[in-house]
């Protein structure tokens, strides 16, 4: 992938968090129309980036219309502020994503830099950024689908919705991981179908309850 792929891929796990797929992919189209992801606005991370970033963000089609299209992206200045100072962050103490990655040992070691480095992505957010480029297949997203899943069978006595804390979220995914390879799946495969799972049952619940 492309340095310009890679920062859009990104980017696009900063803004799927806790947001609709939809709403959050509207947004991202709408920042690619505005080349808020090539080289050269990416590298300036300033003041001026982090406005336009915020316009795409909330719908605005030119800078003195306060117009916004459906479903605008529920919080532009935020996540505008946290993409531009993950874009500062690493272009400046890494140079690019390509070089972050290719200096890691490990996958683990890559998700805990991204963590660090990119306020706004959390290790749930981090391991989809990894899986989605195709760095690894060792790794798990925890999110709230997997979490609920293993509740349900006891893999964790109490319910959970996220997981913040780097070290517990490694914790919990090597005893998914265990929990894959004890029923013959590779855990990319198996979280996805989980998630599948757990996710339509949820949905169905919700409409027979």
């Amino acid at each position: 992938m492309s340095e310009d792929c890679l920062w859009r891929e990104l980017v696009a796990c900063i803004l799927s968090s806790r947001v609709r797929f939809d709403v959050a992919h509207a947004a991202i189209e709408r920042m690619d129309r505005a080349n808020l992801f090539s080289a050269s606005r990416r590298s300036s991370a300033d003041d001026e980036y982090e406005q336009d970033i915020c316009r795409a963000l909330s719908g605005v089609t030119q800078q003195h219309d306060n117009s916004s299209s459906q479903g605008c992206y529920p919080f532009p200045k935020l996540r505008a502020n946290q993409v531009r100072i993950a874009a500062q962050k690493l272009y400046y103490n890494y140079r690019s994503i390509r070089d972050l990655l290719g200096d890691a040992r490990d996958p683990r070691v890559a998700r805990r830099r991204l963590a660090t480095e990119v306020h706004g992505l959390g290790p749930k957010q981090a391991s989809l950024f990894l899986r989605n480029i195709g760095y690894t297949e060792e790794i798990a997203v925890l999110d709230v689908h997997i979490l609920t899943y293993m509740n349900w069978i006891g893999l964790i006595s109490t319910p959970m919705k996220s997981v913040r804390a780097i070290q517990m979220y490694e914790t919990l995914e090597n005893t998914f991981i265990e929990h894959s390879f004890d029923n013959g799946f590779r855990v990319d495969r198996f979280d996805v179908a989980v998630w599948v799972v757990v996710r339509t049952v949820r949905k169905e619940y919700r409409l027979w309850r």
